[in-house]
């Protein structure tokens, strides 16, 4: 291309030189075949990535860390991998190929670190994960998903779907209804049931379903595409199934099934699942074969958080696991629909932080839904419609759940922490005062005595302690006499700085460290207990909570021989508590060791004595301290609200019961923290203590044997701790030091990471925004990874301003523009493609048009600056012109320039994100408005207009690259933004000033001075050029005065002719039903230069033949230009403009026009 680009001052909208599509080569050399879409074959895709991403993963742990990039190349070139036949990759390669071949085919370069090697291993497995069909939504999870009516049409179709040969039942008689209809028509591989995912591809690449897909495509009129069979099908199925939703969706209902029910709280995930399957075969949805799959498509596109792969049953509905878990699996499938439901549990958790700051808006939305959940589930929130939260309850709620978790972090530290050991505290302290004499430190050398006074007045010494003893042992009994001597034989042995100073300061502070610890601990415990039961299925909770309560402990005891005398045994851990309620007697046992809170038969919580030979086993009544009796009667139940169990009075008792029930002050557990000195030995003061009564203390077995197994199936060396918290191990510190970052140590990674694994922080809960969030639902403009208008805008604009994404759209689709319609009642801005004279919705994240055709696109940069009409507009200009200058006045000027400095947009009534200049000067017409909000609204108008002229200048770019091309991008949207932001269009103006401009030669002169006066509009210098082109354009913006009354219709087609066959310099005027333009040639040595001029956009000359024919054709009828206009159309149906030949003669002799006023326009430089 030598398309130029000509800049003519800094003011000028920056328009980028083009650059290549970045889009990966095919694999088949001929581009121009079309592969019809095919799952299986796109699964086969994913599965090769899947296999390539572990076969990665595999060479860097065997290559290690060290490897260099000639080993890496070399491994890579010999490592083979197994390809999925029905894959796109070459069949004439085998079932095998080198990994460096098969990378190479994907167009990547080949890794040549460790570092690199797991980073494309994380990738392609990333890519991988992802369903071809994203979450099975289809129609329902476009951009602008179907809406309520056209959902009701899709399933009417469905409904009356019939087998074309005849041979069953449309879809409403068939009994479980379209899946199984499909089913009876679609052999299915022996097993494939049980695998709801596979039975599913199989049911929808089928003939008949594909046959059902097309028939929806071509009934509702939608844009055909190679996804929109599939897209129509899946939306059948969930509108089949869930009905419901179409009327009055529910974000925690499917298909009329609650998935909050409070029947699922406190139980695994599964549950749910299992619920929701039952659920629809009782009504009728499916039958009881289909009832997997159906469960599936639904819970793929509304809750594939329950689809993630080897969830712990410890991960229940409600507890902090789960909240964790649902806000980690939310914001992934936000930027990935359709990945969650491929991960397992350990890959969800991994992924959860990074996942999280992806999008803080997703984030947000996602940690509201789910505290709110939280809050009904733990009784701290009553249920209803989430718009109907206020900010004081969100607040409330938010601050409750991170004080219970940092209850729970401060407990969980607590039972992690040692107890202090004397021995260690000894060790430690005899480390740093004699460091040379470790190996010393607990050989029995030293004898202890007491100086004392012999009968004859002599100096001798008693044997305090029988020894020998070692450092360790002084150090340990930290032994108070002051007269005390230590003597030894051995030379080793620092005498001197012992005797000197005796005192170690170590039995005092064990002393102190042992009680905190064990306070701590009972605090820790305490908060586990009540963890345990707030987490209950809520059955359970409400019977602990209202019924008559009493405590009963389990002992046994080994009769001695003869049965004379016994041995007794620890008691059992856990704590039986009966509960008596309505009349019905239950009870339950509360067990540390094993995390539960379980039913067992109300017999066993009762005084009992049973022997089984010589081992006597009683059950006694126990009565915690400082209680009393009446706060255990039955309680009558306040209202229906599920209680909020782990802050109830009920609750703290039976915690504070089960602390003193496993008697965290048993003197065996300081007996074994103390440790035994020689001297302790001696008075045989360790004789019971053993490991196997400290191991049947509550929480040091649990500390010891929680954490045998890994929820990472040997991959991963993940664990849950005791409260449900994600834990990393030393086997997953690579994936940790990911989550970490890079810019501190290994260990520090490592350190800070352990414990907040897949942890959500939650910092601030917003209301709903009521109208405009509901009435959009789930409408999320462009697809996957864009939240926010702002975002998917600055994704079409790219990196450097050139709209290179619609470009390359417009090649592929026709042309693709931005612009607004309406959904749900609002407008909204967003992309779509204009095919057979319809507009259809565009997802740039796809690359695709989908949907229905559009009613009401309006293009950006079409009608909105014009200048060229036949109807005033002086009441559109006076609109935005009152309220800026009502605003501007003395007194309310200082208020308008804070709006129009610091004023926060978001903060606007009627704001939305992502509104386009006509959304904005709409809110800026409104009467009414405050001075703060007029500066506000000027300020984005302003900003507006400036990106719609780099814009429409990308357009005529786009539109006209060629050889012996060049373009003067100009905007008049750029112009009026600066130098009268009420204006509607100057376009007629501007045109003829170009006219004369042209036919001077002085066009350039023209287009610096239209840009020097934006830099100082207010200036006395640019004022006159600002009034005369003013008044030239309100002399010739009415359609008969452009043309001087000589204008005829023609197809664009008959233009370019003109421009062709005229052999003298011409000027072709050109207009709209709105909009002024020129085109034309100038002879210059013999030689023709044809032009185009738009005000919307700039100025094209052409001095390439080729060029300018392919250029104006795409200008005036093909490309994305030529769709901004609002043109009639021939008897043939092409676009027809209204055109005149420009004279300059035409400016004498006007009414209102001064000839020389309009030449200095051009010819006198500012």
């Amino acid at each position: 291309m030598t398309t130029s680009v000509q800049r003519l001052s800094r003011a000028t909208p920056t328009l980028p030189t083009p650059v290549p599509d970045n889009t990966p080569a095919p694999i088949s050399s001929n581009a121009a075949v079309k592969i019809k879409p095919n799952l299986k074959t796109d699964l086969a895709d994913k599965q090769n990535l899947l296999t390539l991403g572990d076969a990665l993963s595999q060479l860097a742990r065997r290559l290690g860390a060290d490897a260099t990039a000639p080993m890496i190349v070399a491994a890579l070139k010999t490592t083979s991998m197994a390809i999925d036949p029905d894959s796109r990759y070459p069949h004439d390669a085998g079932r095998q190929a080198t990994l460096e071949d098969f990378i190479g085919s994907l167009g990547l370069p080949l890794p040549d670190s460790h570092f690199a090697l797991n980073g494309l291993s994380d990738a392609v497995i990333d890519r991988g994960q992802v369903h071809p069909l994203g979450n099975l939504g289809g129609a329902l999870s476009w951009p602008v998903p179907l809406s309520a009516d056209e959902q009701r049409r899709v399933r009417l179709i469905t409904m009356s779907h019939v087998d074309p040969h005849g041979q069953q039942p449309q879809v409403m008689q068939t009994k479980g209804l379209l899946l199984e209809f499909l089913r009876l028509r679609t052999p299915l591989p022996a097993g494939v049931l049980n695998d709801p995912a596979k039975a599913l591809e199989a049911l929808i690449s089928s003939p008949e379903g594909q046959l059902l897909g097309e028939t929806l495509q071509k009934t509702m009129q939608g844009v055909a595409t190679d996804s929109s069979t599939m897209d129509y099908l899946l939306a059948a199925l969930t509108l089949q199934l869930d009905p419901e939703s179409i009327i009055a969706p529910r974000r925690n209902t499917l298909a009329g099934f609650d998935l909050a029910s409070d029947k699922h709280w406190g139980k695994p995930l599964s549950t749910v699942v299992d619920g929701l399957k039952q659920h629809l075969v009782a009504q009728g949805k499916t039958s009881a074969a289909m009832a997997g799959v159906a469960a599936h498509v639904l819970l793929a596109g509304r809750a594939p958080a329950l689809l993630i792969k080897d969830i712990p049953a410890s991960v229940t509905y409600g507890s902090l696991a789960w909240v964790n878990l649902s806000v980690a699996a939310a914001t992934i499938e936000a930027q990935t629909p359709g990945k969650v439901a491929n991960m397992t549990f350990a890959e969800v958790m991994l992924a959860a932080r990074n996942a999280s700051l992806a999008d803080p808006a997703v984030t947000e939305r996602v940690q509201r839904e789910v505290l709110v959940d939280w809050g009904v589930a733990n009784g701290v929130l009553a249920r209803k419609d989430d718009q109907r939260y206020s900010l004081d309850e969100l607040t409330t709620l938010l601050r409750e759940f991170n004080a219970r978790r940092t209850l729970i972090g401060t407990a969980t530290h607590a039972l992690d922490a040692d107890i202090p050991s004397r021995k260690a505290m000894a060790l430690a302290e005899l480390k740093k005062r004699f460091p040379e004499q470790q190996a010393l430190f607990e050989e029995k050398l030293i004898h202890i005595s007491r100086k004392e006074t012999t009968p004859d007045g002599g100096v001798g010494y008693r044997t305090v302690e029988v020894g020998p003893h070692s450092m360790l042992d002084v150090a340990m009994m930290d032994l108070p006499d002051a007269d005390l001597a230590f003597t030894c034989d051995d030379a080793r042995v620092p005498l001197a700085a012992l005797n000197a100073n005796p005192r170690f300061g170590v039995a005092n502070a064990f002393e102190s460290q042992f009680a905190s610890a064990v306070k701590d601990k009972k605090a820790a415990i305490n908060t586990y207990v009540k963890h345990l039961i707030s987490q209950a299925p809520l059955a359970v909770r409400e019977d602990l909570e209202y019924g008559k309560i009493s405590f009963f402990q389990e002992h046994s005891r080994t009769l001695g021989p003869g049965f004379t005398g016994s041995t007794p045994h620890p008691k059992n851990e856990q704590l039986l508590v009966k509960v008596e309620r309505d009349g019905v007697t239950k009870a339950y046992a509360i067990s540390f060791n094993k995390g539960t809170i379980e039913p067992v038969g109300p017999s066993r919580a009762s005084a009992q004595s049973r022997r089984a030979a010589n081992v006597v086993h009683e059950t006694k009544a126990f009565t915690p301290k400082g209680d009393a009796a009446v706060r255990r009667d039955e309680q009558k139940r306040p209202d229906q609200s599920p209680p909020d169990s782990f802050n109830s009075g009920r609750t703290g008792l039976i915690a504070d019961a089960f602390v003193q029930h496993i008697d965290l002050d048993d003197d065996a557990i300081k007996q074994q923290a103390r440790g035994l000195t020689t001297a302790d030995n001696n008075r045989r003061r360790g004789e019971a203590v053993s490991e196997a009564i400290l191991d049947l203390i509550p929480f040091r077995a649990a500390f010891n044997n929680f954490r045998k197994g890994n929820i990472g199936e040997g991959l991963l060396d993940l664990g849950l701790d005791l409260f449900g918290i994600v834990t990393a191990g030393v086997g997953t510190a690579g994936k940790v030091i990911k989550i970490a970052g890079t810019a501190t140590s290994t260990a520090t990674k490592l350190a800070r990471a352990v414990k907040v694994i897949g942890m959500a922080t939650f910092s601030s809960l917003n209301p709903l925004g009521g109208l405009g969030d509901a009435a959009l639902g789930a409408t999320r403009l462009v697809g996957s990874g864009f939240s926010k208008g702002v975002e998917w805008l600055n994704h079409v604009r790219g990196a450097t301003g050139g709209y290179d994404l619609l470009k390359a759209a417009s090649k592929e689709h026709g042309p693709t523009l931005i612009g607004t319609y309406k959904v749900s009642g609002i407008e909204t801005e967003g992309v779509a493609v204009l095919k057979n004279d319809h507009w259809y919705k565009y997802d740039p994240v796809t690359n695709k048009p989908y949907g229905m055709p559009i009613d009401g696109f309006s293009p950006r940069g079409a009608p909105e600056l014009h200048g060229l009409t036949g109807v005033t507009s002086e009441p559109a200009y006076l609109k935005l012109y009152n309220n800026i200058v009502n605003a501007t006045k003395t007194e309310n000027y200082p208020a308008y320039k804070q709006g129009y400095l610091t004023g926060r947009l978001e903060e606007l009534p009627g704001y939305r994100d992502g509104m386009g200049s006509s959304q904005l000067r709409k809110l800026a017409e409104a009467p009414g408005r405050m001075p703060h909000e007029i500066g506000i609204l000027s300020r984005e108008l302003k900003r507006a207009y400036v990106r719609d002229g780099e814009y429409t200048s990308a357009l005529l770019l786009h539109d006209v690259m060629g050889p012996g091309v060049s373009v003067l991008p100009f905007s008049q949207a750029h112009y009026n933004a600066y130098v009268d932001l009420p204006s509607v269009g100057e376009c007629a103006g501007i045109s003829y000033a170009m006219a004369l401009a042209l036919h001077q030669g002085t066009e350039e002169q023209l287009l610096k001075n239209l840009l020097k006066v934006t830099e100082d509009p207010a200036s006395a210098a640019n004022a006159p050029f600002r009034m005369h082109l003013r008044n030239l354009q309100d002399t010739v913006k009415k359609p008969s005065s452009f043309h001087f009354g000589g204008q005829v219709e023609v197809g664009y087609d008959e233009i370019i002719d003109k421009m062709l066959a005229s052999g003298t310099s011409t000027t072709i005027r050109i207009g709209t039903v709105d909009h002024a333009m020129l085109a034309g040639v100038q002879i210059k040595n013999g030689k023709p230069e044809w032009f185009f001029f738009d005000p919307n956009a700039g100025l094209v000359k052409f001095t390439n033949l080729t060029s300018m024919e392919r250029g104006m054709e795409e200008l005036l009828n093909s490309g994305q230009s030529a769709a901004l206009r609002n043109t009639r159309r021939t008897l043939t149906g092409k676009r027809a403009y209204s055109i005149s030949i420009f004279e300059p003669g035409h400016l004498n002799n006007r009414p209102g026009i001064n000839p020389d006023v309009v030449r200095d326009l051009s010819s006198v430089a500012l």
